[in-house]
């Protein structure tokens, strides 16, 4: 029977979870950019709908005499609102749509996705996780403090954001 050691195995696990890194799926930009502009489209037609029930609400014409005109006012700020939210939704798809996922990128900015060693970031606009590949992306833009913090590193920096120090690990 042949002993085996510590460093043995301590060697043979270690080496599994560096070929598992290695195998890990690289996340495509273009399903990112895809996902994105997905979610964008889906929070354009949520400002649309908005707009239209808001229009169908200020301009109905059944209001009854104690109603104020303080009423109507306050409808037609909310209506300008989503008109203005909507208006800067389209904006962001257009920038989305101006990204060439095909570009690789050797450091963090506009069009790159910012792997890191807590999370994976896609820079390009704000917007909720989404899912790809079965990873989380989280959509930042250039305005978010992270960005900041991370603007031109490439692979290997560290920079710290809300006192958790992060790697880039791989930058495309």
């Amino acid at each position: 029977m042949t002993e085996v050691g510590q460093d043995t195995i301590s060697l043979s696990i270690s080496s599994f979870t560096n070929s598992f890194k290695i195998m890990k799926k690289k996340i495509t930009k273009a399903d990112v950019l895809a996902a994105c502009l997905q979610k964008q489209e889906e929070l354009i037609e949520n400002f649309e709908n908005r707009v239209n029930e808001s229009k169908n609400d200020v301009y109905t014409q059944n209001q009854s005499a104690s109603q104020s005109e303080d009423r109507t006012a306050g409808k037609m700020e909310l209506l300008n609102t989503y008109k203005n939210e909507m208006a800067f939704a389209k904006s962001e798809m257009s920038f989305l749509k101006s990204l060439d996922p095909t570009i690789l990128h050797s450091k963090a900015e506009p069009g790159a996705m910012v792997i890191t060693n807590h999370l994976n970031f896609f820079i390009g606009v704000s917007s909720e996780k989404i899912e790809v590949d079965g990873e989380e992306i989280f959509g930042i833009s250039t305005n978010a403090p992270i960005y900041k913090m991370m603007e031109g590193m490439g692979k290997d920096d560290k920079f710290r954001f809300n006192e958790k120090e992060y790697t880039i690990e791989d930058l495309y």
